[in-house]
């Protein structure tokens, strides 16, 4: 079973489903129905929906609402504004009245919120309440602030989305890469890699052998897992980034590439198998 952990849905109902005011340049038509046709093209069988804050920012409509029509093929991970005091309520709001299955932690605010900030860990404990997963997008200078709420929290699945976007352009050995590689005596913490992923492994002194051969050897196939960023990576189809995803990761032994296109993700949400 293929599925892809990090895809954003976008209505062309703009009345029913309004965009933020200042849009993402990457936000394009990408409905649900849409979705289900290049997935089959693709040959995707799941697809787990996070929700796009370039798009929407905390109205989880569209992605909850794609998800509750499309229960077989979809799950949904939405975002709350952490730093708000009814952010848990928010929360239990989405996953009990919506059915969310996971939550989405943003840094990448304006100003920027950090992960060891103390308004965030109300969040961290509805989620270990509610028995769904975290996915965390945030800068590769944040890896290191997220040691607190882990040794909090050890129960509480995370992702980290795109892998807190590293530069890996340095290449082998990547020492630049150590706080993400201190990850590892985390039981709790999976690491989603994307197209854009790839790309960043491609360039400079990098290559993606190298560098997925290390984060394999470190934290094994079953806490990695891959999701393709679409429609936000949008310079090839869906069909393409998962074949060049496919391509790069073919060094791998069968059953790692069953745990990293498949199985990783279905330990998260094991209501898509």
């Amino acid at each position: 079973m293929i599925v892809d952990t990090h895809v954003h849905v976008i209505s062309d109902d703009q009345r029913k489903y309004p965009r933020r005011a200042n849009t993402a340049e990457w936000v394009t038509d990408t409905s649900g129905e849409m979705l289900l046709a290049l997935n089959r093209e693709a040959g995707i069988d799941k697809t787990v929906l996070v929700q796009g804050y370039g798009a929407y920012e905390y109205d989880n409509s569209y992605a909850a609402d794609c998800a509750r029509t499309h229960s077989d093929r979809f799950a949904c991970v939405v975002i709350v504004d952490q730093r708000q005091n009814d952010a848990p309520e928010r929360l239990t709001y989405w996953a009990k009245e919506r059915g969310a299955r996971g939550v989405r932690l943003v840094t990448i605010t304006e100003p920027e919120t950090f992960l060891d900030d103390p308004r965030m860990l109300p969040v961290w404990q509805s989620a270990a309440s509610l028995g769904i997963p975290i996915c965390i997008m945030t800068r590769f200078h944040q890896v290191a602030r997220l040691r607190i709420a882990l040794e909090q929290f050890p129960n509480v699945p995370v992702a980290l989305d795109h892998l807190a976007v590293p530069r890996l352009s340095d290449g082998p050995p990547y020492e630049g890469l150590q706080p993400l590689f201190e990850l590892v005596r985390f039981p709790n913490v999976y690491l989603k890699f994307s197209t854009e992923t790839l790309y960043a492994a491609r360039r400079g002194k990098s290559n993606p052998r190298e560098f997925f051969s290390r984060i394999l050897d470190r934290f094994g196939a079953r806490r990695l897992m891959w999701g393709s960023n679409f429609p936000a990576t949008h310079d090839r189809p869906l069909k393409e980034q998962l074949v060049l995803a496919r391509e790069e990761l073919s060094f791998a032994s069968t059953e790692e590439q069953r745990w990293l296109f498949g199985e990783t993700a279905l330990t998260l949400w094991p209501m898509l198998r």
